[in-house]
């Protein structure tokens, strides 16, 4: 199965059900909504279709028929007029976020742009490959800077990028210990020695962020009351403080270079993901 019909389909998954919750049940319906949402207007501008397909022709006709599946079932949830409704309310406040989302990786890959060093790393210094990247910065900083003019955005998303952060540290967390479990690495590698180093070469860079990371005590602080912390291996509690609460914290935390934490965390997660789950 190709790359896009494993993300669409897990997109076309039925949420899991929040156990009685109505809230909940109607939350996940709503990010649901947005996402079938989202994927119907990309299938539809060709343009981005054929960028993101590197004009292949039968890709561009696989996106568009799940995205014709995805537009019927966007039409039979939009037939309940009581959830559009009340979505209308929660995606708002979801729409936000994934504003800061896009902030904040296009504040992360602009940096990454201008960072000879690293492009020349990631790309094993192909100059058409640099320059395909470089290419795009220019468009990126355009939109970056529509967002960054929104104020009430901007408001809004030192709490969000506390949160993000606090997520990083974890999936740091993560990738380190399967890194360093030998028997997983050998399973995740398939015994190639080289795939192995780079993922162990990755967890060092992995664990040096962290160890930043953790010596920040505002930062720690602000995590904790998120309820999130290093080595228990939970998520976001939501009965621990609010997001808002956690912000005071931001200033301090922002030292640790969040650009850079981003362009880490790129590289790990898709050791992570590539490395341990899709060889």
């Amino acid at each position: 199965m190709q790359l896009q019909s494993i993300l669409f389909s897990l997109l076309l998954a039925t949420s899991v059900a929040a156990k009685g919750d109505k809230a909940q049940s109607e939350k996940s319906q709503c990010k649901q909504i947005r996402k079938l949402q989202k994927f119907v207007d990309f299938a539809s501008n060709t343009t981005k279709l054929e960028e993101f397909t590197n004009n292949n022709a039968a890709k561009v006709a696989q996106l568009q028929a799940e995205a014709a599946a995805a537009s019927t079932q966007l039409t039979s949830m939009q037939g309940n007029t009581t959830l559009v409704a009340d979505c209308a309310i929660i995606n708002a406040a979801e729409e936000q976020e994934d504003q800061c989302e896009e902030t904040f990786e296009l504040q992360a890959f602009i940096a990454f742009t201008s960072n000879a060093t690293a492009l020349a790393a990631k790309t094993d210094n192909n100059a058409t490959r640099i320059t395909a990247i470089q290419a795009k910065a220019s468009t990126a900083a355009t939109r970056l800077e529509s967002l960054m003019s929104n104020s009430t955005l901007q408001a809004a998303c030192p709490a969000i990028l506390q949160k993000d952060q606090c997520k990083a540290m974890k999936k740091l967390e993560q990738f380190i210990a399967k890194a360093n479990n030998q028997t997983v690495l050998d399973k995740a590698t398939k015994g190639n020695s080289a795939k192995a180093d780079k993922i162990k070469a990755e967890a060092v860079q992995a664990q040096a962020q962290l160890t930043e990371l953790q010596s920040n005590k505002t930062f720690m602080d602000a995590c904790a009351a998120l309820g999130m912390t290093v080595g228990t291996g939970k998520g976001i509690d939501s009965s621990a403080s609010t997001e808002a609460a956690a912000t005071s914290g931001q200033s301090s935390a922002t030292t640790v270079r969040v650009g850079n934490i981003q362009l880490t965390m790129l590289s790990t997660i898709l050791v992570v993901a590539a490395g341990m789950f899709l060889l």
